[in-house]
């Protein structure tokens, strides 16, 4: 009976550790991106996969500002919006082409930092916060997660600034490591937007 509940013990630690596993890799690779640490983010990227899905999906997106419109909300159009209208999809790919790289996502996370702290007062969370604090904001900011297979997982997760910008993380087990494979970026729809606002105007 004891070796029983030994093998039943031992089972459920491995699914716990096989569970937590694919959290823990999104969340060592977005430290990762934030220390600037290019050669552990390039070995866990699938990057042709990545930059073909945040295209598409980007693509898409410019298509929200129109949706917004319709549905009667006064949503103004991000910088981000406008410049993808004034330069087009060219533009669009030249840019993904460019930064999502190892070396372009940790850029792209430093002008970020920088933008918060210069414009917005916003101190840099690696000094003022313990990691398990920066961990409990991660998660807290997960709002979907799904074994898609015992060897690929979804995480849908919200923007830090921008609740309604959701961020869909697909990630694969190949080997010993989880690997981003696929990563998608979308608005709620506009419509659902403004009943929030509505319902909460402060």
């Amino acid at each position: 009976m004891r070796r029983v509940l030994f093998n039943l013990t031992l089972l459920a630690i491995g699914l716990v550790i096989y569970t937590a596993s694919p959290f823990v890799a999104a969340w060592r690779l977005r430290e990762a991106v934030k220390a600037g640490d290019t050669s552990y983010i390039e070995s866990r990227v699938e990057w042709d996969k990545v930059r073909a899905t945040l295209k598409d999906s980007l693509a898409m997106h410019a298509q929200l500002l129109p949706a917004a419109t319709a549905a009667g909300g006064e949503i103004k159009p991000t910088l981000w919006q406008r410049v993808k209208g004034a330069f087009g999809q060219s533009m669009l790919d030249r840019f993904i082409e460019s930064y999502v790289t190892a070396e372009g996502l940790p850029q792209l996370f430093e002008y970020r930092k920088i933008w918060r702290e210069t414009i917005k007062g916003e101190p840099d969370e690696r000094l003022t916060l313990a990691w398990h604090e920066r961990l409990q904001r991660f998660y807290a900011r997960i709002k979907r997660a799904e074994f898609q297979s015992l060897t690929r997982v979804e995480i849908e997760m919200a923007d830090r600034n921008v609740p309604e910008r959701r961020y869909i993380s697909v990630l694969e087990l190949m080997g010993t490591d989880w690997k981003l494979v696929s990563l998608r970026v979308f608005s709620l729809d506009p419509a659902e937007r403004l009943a929030a606002i509505a319902r909460n105007p402060s």
